[in-house]
């Protein structure tokens, strides 16, 4: 199956651009886990898709749902959408079937400085890799030149 072009470039930016935030986030919020979900991870994206995150920092710990957007507004690029979460909240959120069936069906770790890796291991599977994910968009692409 060819794979266009223009859809291998725009999954690379997007994951750059997933990167550079994960970036910002621990300047901003000190050590986090940072967990790219949904259509972007799992390759099935289109047009309209939203590039959808996990934002996992103990700096959300006392913070209203709500209030824990205030230090991300300026960060988040335009079509991201977050969910910050505690590290508890994430433990607790695996717990639940409809979690771990989401994430079961795709999910990349970006940055883990919670070492939170193993606990999304065990609840949904083994996380694609963002460097052979990219490594193997490269080769993609070079062959679709």
């Amino acid at each position: 199956m060819r794979v266009p072009r223009s859809r291998v470039e725009e999954w690379l930016r997007v994951l750059s651009r997933v990167e550079e935030l994960a970036g910002r986030l621990r300047a901003r919020l000190g050590p986090v886990t940072l967990v790219l979900h949904g259509s972007y991870a799992r390759g099935d994206f289109n047009l309209w898709s939203d590039v959808d995150v996990i934002i996992v920092s103990p700096a959300f710990e006392g913070l209203r749902v709500l209030d824990r957007y205030d230090p991300l507004l300026d960060l988040l690029p335009p079509g991201f959408e977050a969910i910050p979460m505690t590290p508890r909240e994430l433990r607790r959120a695996l717990e639940k079937p409809a979690w771990r069936q989401a994430l079961a069906r795709g999910y990349i770790i970006v940055a883990d400085d919670l070492s939170l890796e193993p606990l999304l291991k065990r609840a949904a599977g083994p996380p694609r890799s963002l460097r052979e994910l990219k490594r193997s968009l490269r080769e993609l692409l070079a062959g679709t030149a």
